[in-house]
């Protein structure tokens, strides 16, 4: 089956509605960047986590939506410069049953976007 609004309907049904999953996304990254913003502020007031990974988790801010039902994506920050899920983030994302787990790098100041079809190990966008 091919998609009537992309050109020529080349494009699957299901390749639409991812990109306009990551539409959806970059629309929403002044509040990413807003809750980026806090998890910075928590670092400069703890100079003591700036070594320490564990320690930083507690400076992590996540998405208002991320534990409801209304969205399809989990958001939380990574204070350090960490690009990529961890087991605890893509096992809280299948529990929720969340098709998408995004990740904002506070110190790059950049959201990537991790699917469940290869178990969120690929981004598949970095906005």
């Amino acid at each position: 089956m091919n998609c009537i609004e992309s050109p020529k309907g080349r494009k699957s049904p299901v390749l639409w509605k991812k990109r306009q999953s990551i539409r959806d996304f970059i629309k929403q990254k002044p509040m990413f960047n807003q809750l980026m913003q806090q998890s910075k502020t928590c670092m400069r007031l703890h100079p003591e986590l700036r070594n320490d990974v564990k320690g930083a988790i507690a400076c992590e801010t996540i998405h208002p939506l991320t534990l409801t039902p209304f969205n399809n994506f989990t958001f939380h920050t990574h204070p350090h410069n960490i690009p990529y899920p961890s087991e605890t983030d893509k096992n809280t994302t299948k529990k929720l049953k969340k098709e998408y787990l995004l990740i904002g790098v506070v110190p790059q100041q950049k959201v990537y976007a991790f699917h469940v079809k290869d178990n969120f190990e690929k981004a598949v966008s970095v906005f």
